[in-house]
């Protein structure tokens, strides 16, 4: 994180240790579920100088709030990890309820969708990203990847399946998206906005 000079990092399937998030320095407030045994999202926050408020009801194994207010400015980030195994539309009935009680205009969205969407640069869309795709649009909220390359690289292959979303209010505010060349110690490319 230091390498890109990154504040906050939303990471999907971080690598993790009998429940726990291992190898990071303990100035780092690192946000997940610490209950669950299986983590596939979190927050990790670097710098000590915004406030942040873990919303613990809207956190899971695959999902993590963060309300985060920085000088006079509040936002919410939220990290979401897309189980491609697993109907999308109950994800998506989860999120609504996460979204009902928050200002979206003011929303950062890090998603592994593990679909794809022409609108996020994949080849074609499929099902899943055609329903994911409606989610955002229907919520007033905006795609702002651009085509820097594959976000997903493995040796099975690669693709573009992690979006990040913003709320209106956001919008001008994310003026450059584009892939890390530091190495990200994952098959996924670490996304700076």
């Amino acid at each position: 994180m230091e390498a890109d000079n990154i504040d906050c990092a939303l990471v999907q399937e971080p690598h993790s240790y009998r429940s726990t998030l291992p190898g990071y320095p303990s100035t780092y407030r690192i946000f997940y579920d610490p209950y669950s045994d299986i983590i596939k999202a979190a927050i990790i926050v670097r710098s000590r100088h915004p406030s942040t408020f873990t919303d613990c009801k809207n956190s899971d194994y695959n999902m993590v709030t963060l309300e985060v207010i920085a000088g006079s400015t509040a936002f919410t980030l939220f990290s979401y990890y897309f189980e491609s195994s697993k109907n999308i539309d109950s994800d998506l009935h989860k999120i609504s309820q996460v979204f009902s009680s928050k200002n979206l205009n003011r929303l950062v969205w890090s998603i592994d969708s593990n679909s794809k969407s022409e609108l996020w640069f994949s080849l074609y869309s499929d099902a899943r990203g055609d329903k994911l795709s409606e989610f955002i649009s229907a919520n007033n909220l905006f795609i702002i990847n651009e085509d820097c390359g594959p976000t997903f690289r493995a040796t099975q292959g690669t693709s573009y399946i992690d979006i990040t979303v913003v709320g209106s209010d956001l919008l001008e505010d994310n003026s450059s998206w584009c892939l890390s060349e530091n190495e990200s110690l994952s098959d996924h490319v670490m996304i700076i906005v």
